[in-house]
């Protein structure tokens, strides 16, 4: 495992990321009511599990909220990790300690989910039962641990797709740089949104267009929390 001081910078990085892309799905108003909820969601379970608690604090907390854990990823003596659903949900709750007490609790985005977390979604006579074994190769799973790289790739997605270019421009480009486009949510005038995919993991890319000169003025990649089912097909997840 990386340290603490590592595990925060990665975490930081992809929640602000994600943060800065929430803006730009103001007009998908069933996606804009989802983010809100989820969001809600979050900060009233970081709230309740609070920190000053032992490990076993959190599983008990978790489950007498409703939230099912659907995967161990880390068990360490200074760091837990959790996959969680709740409903249609999922998150990511972290928790470092020192001396056998959470001095940090973050709840965050479940982006790369584990087989197991993936079928409880899709399962609706699912029962939880707590997970028997710590996830096999944890660190393909965890977005603490993903955060920054995906943040590199983000950034260099952004800047070769650029601005300035009219819409034909985007799907070719993508394609190029071997992104496969699976799902179009959004092409309005003044916005274009995108599922794509490459390897394992998935994106949103919005594009923000002037309507007037028909040009981008703007262009966000995103982690892409509620896949599509074409989307999971291209990824292997069905």
């Amino acid at each position: 495992m990386n340290t603490t001081k590592m595990r925060t910078i990665a975490l930081a990085t992809l929640i602000g990321c994600f943060g800065a892309s929430t803006g730009a799905i103001a007009a998908d108003t069933d996606k804009e009511a989802r983010m809100k909820r989820w969001t809600e969601s979050k900060d009233q379970l970081e709230k309740e599990l609070g920190t000053g608690k032992d490990k076993a604090h959190y599983r008990q907390t978790l489950e007498k909220m409703g939230y099912a854990i659907t995967a161990v990823n880390y068990d360490e003596p200074d760091y837990l990790e959790y996959e969680v659903i709740k409903g249609l949900d999922s998150y990511e709750v972290q928790v470092d300690f020192e001396n056998g007490v959470a001095d940090n609790v973050d709840v965050t985005t479940n982006v790369w989910k584990t087989e197991a977390t993936r079928a409880a979604l899709k399962d609706k006579d699912y029962k939880y039962v707590f997970p028997a074994t710590i996830t096999a190769d944890a660190e393909k799973y965890s977005d603490r641990t993903r955060a920054k790289a995906w943040a590199g790739e983000k950034d260099a997605l952004e800047k070769e797709l650029g601005v300035g270019h009219d819409r034909s421009h985007y799907r070719g480009a993508l394609e190029k740089m071997g992104y496969q486009v699976t799902s179009v949510n959004d092409n309005e005038a003044d916005h274009l949104e995108m599922e794509v995919v490459k390897g394992d993991t998935s994106y949103e890319v919005k594009v923000d267009f002037d309507e007037k000169t028909k040009k981008s003025t703007d262009v966000d990649v995103a982690p892409n929390i509620w896949e599509t089912e074409a989307t999971e097909k291209a990824k292997g997840d069905e």
